[in-house]
């Protein structure tokens, strides 16, 4: 494999959403399509003949993560179209073997994902021995939230395996180039594309990465750390948040007095009394620059400034 391939993963639930952004994909410059462990679960296997049937001339790569019962996932997903199927390295030896002996009788290579394991370099060597064709270096969501890089163990797997070796986890239009240098043959990316506003641009983004091993800014999509959360916070609003922890509570009845006004930082919370503004006025000499005093008065007037 020359050139490093760009796959993405199509983690949806519905399978037109998925169609849609796999059309706007290719147009973009994607290589791989990969019907993810989200839509296989949530479509079944009819995800993987729709994307053979629209797009005869792509590799498609069903992402079955399957555990057991090898012989008959694989044969499954090679009849559904998909050139390539996901085994999870966590899985026995013998269900590996049965997806590779499969595999061989109905033509899908098989690709073992290292998601979970502590040694990658003897399961490496292992899939080796079994006829596996790739390895699939991921770094789940979960993990990637923490700060952890794939792109190390990438390289260093990279120096033991003659393997096609895939890496996945939060990679971007700034990330993609780093990981084709570390020795990926092909790079995978879900949301950079699948949650831009124009796919398609996102896709010749990191397709333009990739080929000329530049960093292309990217101003979403990205991980971080303590360090820049108070970044990532501001270019979001409370009822995002809200999503996105499963409508965990927020404060309630918070009205903006100011059109257009943001506030975004560490709260330091005050209880008074109404119409009391002298636990207040401690709190600004107690909070940092940055920090947002958050007073609550019992929601009943008067006023802790202004109406006494």
């Amino acid at each position: 494999m020359n050139q490093t391939k760009l796959q993405v993963a199509l983690d949806f639930i519905d399978l037109p959403r998925a169609l849609k952004v796999a059309e706007a994909a290719v147009a973009g410059g994607v290589d791989y399509l990969e019907a993810g462990t989200p839509l296989i679960k949530s479509e079944g296997l009819d995800a993987v003949r729709k994307l053979r049937e629209m797009f005869p001339g792509q590799t498609i790569i069903a992402d079955m993560k399957t555990m057991d019962a090898g012989k008959i996932e694989a044969e499954a997903a090679a009849k559904a179209g998909a050139d390539v199927m996901t085994v999870c390295g966590a899985a026995t030896e013998s269900t590996i073997r049965e997806c590779v002996e499969s595999g061989r009788q109905y033509g899908i290579d098989v690709a073992v994902d290292l998601l979970g394991i502590a040694d990658h370099f003897s399961l490496a060597r292992k899939a080796e021995e079994l006829g596996v064709a790739w390895l699939d270096v991921h770094c789940p969501i979960d993990a990637q939230m923490l700060g952890e890089d794939p792109l190390d163990e990438l390289r260093q797997l990279r120096e033991k395996t003659s393997l096609t070796l895939a890496v996945a986890g939060g990679l971007n239009s700034e990330t993609a180039a780093a990981a084709a240098t570390a020795g990926a043959d092909v790079v995978i990316v879900g949301g950079a594309i699948t949650k831009a506003v124009d796919p398609r641009q996102a896709a010749a983004d990191i397709r333009r990465a990739i080929d000329s091993g530049q960093v292309v800014a990217s101003e979403l999509f990205k991980r971080t750390g303590a360090e820049g959360l108070r970044d990532a916070l501001s270019r979001v609003r409370t009822c995002n948040l809200s999503d996105g922890a499963h409508r965990q509570p927020c404060l309630e009845g918070i009205r903006s007095l100011t059109t257009g006004s943001f506030a975004c930082g560490p709260a330091v919370t005050v209880r008074t009394v109404p119409g009391d503004w002298a636990k207040p006025v401690e709190a600004i000499d107690v909070a940092q620059p940055g920090d947002v005093i958050v007073i609550d008065a019992g929601g009943r007037p008067p006023a802790i400034w202004g109406e006494l």
